[in-house]
């Protein structure tokens, strides 16, 4: 019998199409307030953004995903009052948390502003961002939640709501006079907008939680089995939080050693800031676009993954998982192949402009890698690997961090040492992965890497060739 992800396929084609369209709708947005805003205000944005992650993991400590993986588990288990019951400690324990940090936040914002960023107009978003740590936390904890419980349609619903809330607020906000060539004010409208959709999201799967899930977990509880306690689902997500902290970190590093080591190259702020603009709000979305396919896939396969080990069914799960991967390297092969081709009249239509080409030929080798690592990811946090993503995340982060130390200042290579230290630290990143996951004890090594064993047979490869040579 064929083992089948625990969310069905319309879970899957309604994930897709969501996130198809928000990507896109997304996309559009950008572009549309780089060409009316200019790109300081998003490097200025992406500068910060890496350090209100960094809390948001501090606070959350691991927990959303943890959640995933013991709430599917013991949904297989029909324990749904531990579900509710482990839910509603871990709101409480995130909420807490975060409104300590988010209040040192507030009141410190201008002292840490100036010491990581050298840049004074950093001091005022940062309060913006305080605000937001709390929905933040909260919408993650929810999502988990929903998540382990496959139950698609509030994260898709609350995606929508977070777009929207945000999106329109900046749109009905962008011809104000204030904003005309002012850069403050520009990013603060981001600002106040990125609040806005936190609320929003939060507020929207607060009211499908109450409206439609909790009703049916009340009505339909099972006998009340002993389930791991709060202290135990803390200590299991310690793992996933030092390893979420790690690359929290890194970004940090790069939204404050990028401007330093460009610094020392003799940029001045306001090209640091237009550059970095370039590089993040240009460059770097072209890469991430080739992975709205797989997102979806992503979402499902961590419960999935915890559920084909509960069955234990894992060798028929891998078979599926080594197909998605051959697919997503065939794929993003020829995604590259088309954005080397065609990216500079589509560099021209979306930003006007052809300043984020120069990035991509050191980008684009770490798109396959991307892509295929996002997909094992969530094999191993489903197989409870977290100590092994945490070691190879420090890695990873280790040898990214030094080859943009050492190439970043240099004037030949700029914000392009940068886009090789990703290229190189994804490409060993999925080594490590695919070793401990595809080739792990639990799967089956009768394939050769992502090939099933009867195209490499010596009668298959024999014909091949003479097929090759023929032409």
């Amino acid at each position: 019998m064929k083992t089948e992800f625990q969310t069905p396929l319309k879970s899957f084609a309604l994930l897709s199409l969501s996130n198809l369209l928000l990507q896109v709708y997304g996309g559009v947005y950008r572009i549309y307030l780089i060409r009316h805003l200019g790109a300081e205000p998003f490097g200025l944005m992406g500068m910060i953004f890496p350090f209100y992650r960094l809390l948001v993991i501090i606070i959350t400590m691991g927990l959303p995903t943890a959640i995933v993986r013991l709430i599917a588990i013991e949904q297989v288990k029909n324990n749904q009052a531990w579900i509710l019951r482990i839910k509603k400690k871990a709101c409480y324990l995130v909420t807490t948390s975060a409104l300590i940090i988010s209040l040192l936040l507030f009141v410190f914002s201008e002292s840490i502003g100036s010491f990581l960023y050298n840049d004074l107009r950093t001091g005022l978003i940062l309060k913006y961002f305080a605000l937001a740590i709390t929905l933040n936390s909260l919408c993650l904890v929810y999502r988990g939640y929903f998540h382990g419980l496959n139950r698609i349609a509030p994260l898709v619903f609350s995606e929508i709501a977070e777009t929207l809330g945000e999106t329109v607020f900046v749109l009905l906000s962008l011809f104000t006079p204030l904003l005309a060539n002012n850069v403050e004010a520009s990013t603060q409208l981001l600002a106040k907008g990125f609040l806005l959709g936190e609320g929003t999201c939060l507020l929207a799967l607060f009211i499908y939680d109450q409206i439609i899930v909790r009703p049916k977990l009340t009505t339909s509880k099972g006998p009340s089995l002993r389930g791991r306690k709060l202290s135990g689902l803390v200590k299991s997500s310690l793992p996933l939080m030092a390893q979420q902290l790690i690359l929290s970190l890194s970004k940090i590093a790069d939204s404050v050693l990028l401007p330093k080591l460009l610094k020392e190259g003799g940029l001045t702020p306001s090209l640091i800031a237009k550059e970095l603009g370039e590089y993040w709000g240009m460059a770097t979305p072209l890469i991430f676009l080739p992975l709205i396919l797989f997102s979806p896939l992503s979402t499902l396969i961590l419960p999935a993954t915890a559920k084909a080990t509960m069955e234990k069914n894992l060798s028929l799960f891998f078979k599926k998982i080594r197909s998605m991967l051959g697919f997503s390297l065939l794929y993003s092969l020829g995604i590259s192949l088309l954005l080397l081709s065609y990216g500079k009249p589509l560099s021209l239509v979306l930003y006007k402009t052809t300043s984020a080409l120069r990035y991509l030929p050191f980008l684009l080798p770490a798109l396959p890698f991307m892509i295929m690592n996002n997909l094992l990811i969530p094999v191993a946090e489903g197989l409870g690997k977290q100590g092994f993503l945490l070691r190879a995340t420090l890695i990873l982060i280790l040898i990214k961090t030094g080859i943009s130390a050492a190439f970043v200042p240099l004037p030949t290579f700029g914000l392009a040492g940068a886009a090789w230290g990703v290229t190189i630290s994804q490409a060993l990143f999925f080594c490590l992965l695919f070793k401990e996951t595809v080739f792990s004890k639990v799967s089956t090594s009768k394939w050769f890497l992502l090939f099933h064993p009867k195209y490499m047979s010596p009668y298959k490869l024999r014909n091949c060739l003479i097929q090759l040579f023929k032409i």
